[in-house]
């Protein structure tokens, strides 16, 4: 037995979808599941995996086995499919965002000072001066008018 798991609750919600039918497939998922969905199997891809997705959890799970939605497209989707290449590549996602290292930060504010300091990390910054610039240094990040970080000194 794996040490990693400490305990385990299942929840399991029973219940059907006609995806076909539904007006608004997100929000029938969202009260079939009103904890939020942490574990899908996911062997269709599209439309429902999307949905799906909108209601998963942090830190959930998704298995995916197909995507048999896409299998027969006679055209280019309108944007990103990533599904079946998960399948077809045998990829694994995790996503992440900065806070999870929080705790660390001391530890990488040190590193990157020694870095700067001995100069093997070099870094740009954008500088303009007057508070009322303010919104035109803003636009101009979108526009990339800036090299590094902006600053509006005031």
């Amino acid at each position: 037995m794996n040490s990693d798991f400490k305990s385990i609750n299942l929840i399991l919600y029973i219940g059907a979808i006609n995806y076909n039918s539904a007006a608004d497939l997100p929000s029938e998922i969202a009260t079939l599941c009103p904890a939020g969905v942490d574990i899908y199997f996911d062997n269709v891809g599209g439309n429902i995996s999307d949905a799906v997705i909108a209601n998963i959890n942090s830190y959930g799970r998704i298995i995916a086995c197909g995507a048999i939605s896409n299998y027969n497209d006679a055209s280019i989707p309108t944007g990103p499919s990533l599904l079946p290449l998960v399948v077809y590549k045998f990829l694994s996602i995790h996503g992440f965002l900065i806070a999870d290292f929080a705790p660390r930060f001391p530890e990488g504010v040190k590193q990157l000072a020694a870095w700067i300091n001995s100069g093997d990390l070099h870094y740009s910054e954008t500088t303009i001066n007057g508070f009322e610039k303010l919104p035109e240094a803003f636009i101009g990040l979108f526009q990339g008018k800036n090299t590094g970080k902006m600053i509006v000194q005031v």
